[in-house]
């Protein structure tokens, strides 16, 4: 296990969600790579997915947004997110950040490559990033 997927299950630990068996290291597109899947507590249609988001330097996402919102934490590098409903911002290491449920977004890095770890919440069936036109 290493650093950055430590500090995602400890999160989870202190969130009350206990993580058993191996983590997931599917890669979902984009250069997602879900860290692990679990239920919320209590609320058995929803779930949470975390993982790390990796971008290469001077690259920009579609716009798109995520169905149950979107928490993050810059781990490397610096992304600049336009959205819908707030002014463009430029995210530093060591910042974080939240999408609303629904709110459409893009991402873009600058001279250098970034690390991300994400937290979505969603419910049983629902995709985790909707493209928009």
């Amino acid at each position: 296990m290493n650093r950055n997927q430590f500090v995602v299950l400890f999160v989870l630990s202190t969130m009350g969600i206990t993580v058993v068996g191996a983590q997931e290291t599917v890669k979902a597109g984009g250069g997602f790579t879900v860290i692990h899947r679990a239920q919320v507590p209590n609320a058995p249609d929803l779930e949470i997915v975390m993982g790390m988001l990796e971008r290469d330097r001077r690259s920009t996402s579609s716009k798109h947004y995520h169905p149950g919102g979107e928490f993050g934490f810059v781990v490397e590098g610096a992304v600049t997110i336009t959205s819908e409903h707030h002014d463009v911002a430029t995210l530093e290491a060591g910042s974080s950040f939240h999408q609303p449920p629904g709110e459409w977004h893009v991402v873009s890095t600058g001279a250098e490559g970034t690390k991300t770890v994400l937290f979505r919440v969603l419910e049983k069936g629902d995709p985790m990033v909707v493209e928009v036109d």
